[in-house]
């Protein structure tokens, strides 16, 4: 993992800002003092320059040039592209040069009959600063079992849970807190126009039969309400876990 960042995602936990929210408020309940805590404020609320800082992440080596296929087996990350009024330019080509930046992966299986296991689901996480904000991202993938499939192997994206085949989805998932201004963002979105290239994937099996090391490697691109994003990765995997 890089240097110098000192806010790391862990999966499945809360961040440590909503952490911190939900210490303040637990207390400001105790002692009568609910009515004096700050409310969040709306990012439509902000001035024009704000809402700018608010919207834009950039990154790195941002150039504006969307990846247009899987950058290689080095730890990288690449994102280019919009999400509603979320603008992306996040280029790291090299994770471990990488400052204010934090990459990782999990793999999720699903026990089958016989003792076997079904890869189900990979999670990539992000964590980064721009414009002093800590702000998180995740992208979660289904299949009915991708290691069913050759690589690389390209999936079309879909509206469909663990879907059979070609075929995955996409789910976004973005937050930061902007302490100074009150603001949160929490958005979560399913996109299934696009498609994932599963590139790579590395590691050595554990006792229980998951893998919860080595690299995953892509390309996926997508499209909501008309505006494209696209992302070159290679992760480190960190963690795997059985979904009983």
């Amino acid at each position: 993992m890089t240097q110098g960042f000192a806010h790391r995602r862990v999966f499945g936990q809360p961040s440590s800002q909503a952490k911190a929210y939900l210490r303040a408020a637990i207390w400001a309940t105790a002692l009568g003092l609910l009515v004096a805590m700050p409310k969040p404020v709306d990012a439509e609320d902000l001035s024009a320059s704000d809402k700018a800082i608010n919207a834009e992440v950039k990154l790195g080596d941002a150039t504006g040039k969307a990846p247009t296929e899987w950058l290689g087996p080095k730890p990288h990350f690449v994102m280019v592209g919009a999400y509603r009024d979320f603008t992306f330019d996040i280029a790291v080509p090299d994770l471990a040069a990488a400052t204010d930046f934090a990459l990782e992966a999990k793999r999720e299986y699903r026990p089958l009959e016989g003792g076997k296991l079904a890869y189900i689901d990979f999670e990539v996480a992000v964590a980064l600063t721009t414009n002093g904000i800590e702000r998180e991202f995740e992208f979660e993938f289904e299949n009915a079992d991708f290691s069913t499939h050759a690589r690389p192997m390209t999936f079309a994206l879909k509206d469909a849970e663990f879907p059979e085949g070609a075929f995955s989805n996409l789910e976004l998932q973005i937050e930061w807190e902007w302490v100074e201004k009150s603001v949160i963002v929490n958005e979560e979105q399913l996109i299934t126009d696009g498609a994932l290239t599963v590139a790579l994937e590395e590691g050595s099996p554990s006792a229980d039969g998951t893998v919860p090391n080595g690299l995953i490697g892509g390309f996926v691109t997508g499209t909501f309400e008309g505006k494209p994003i696209a992302i070159s990765f290679t992760a480190p995997v960190t963690e795997a876990e059985i979904d009983d």
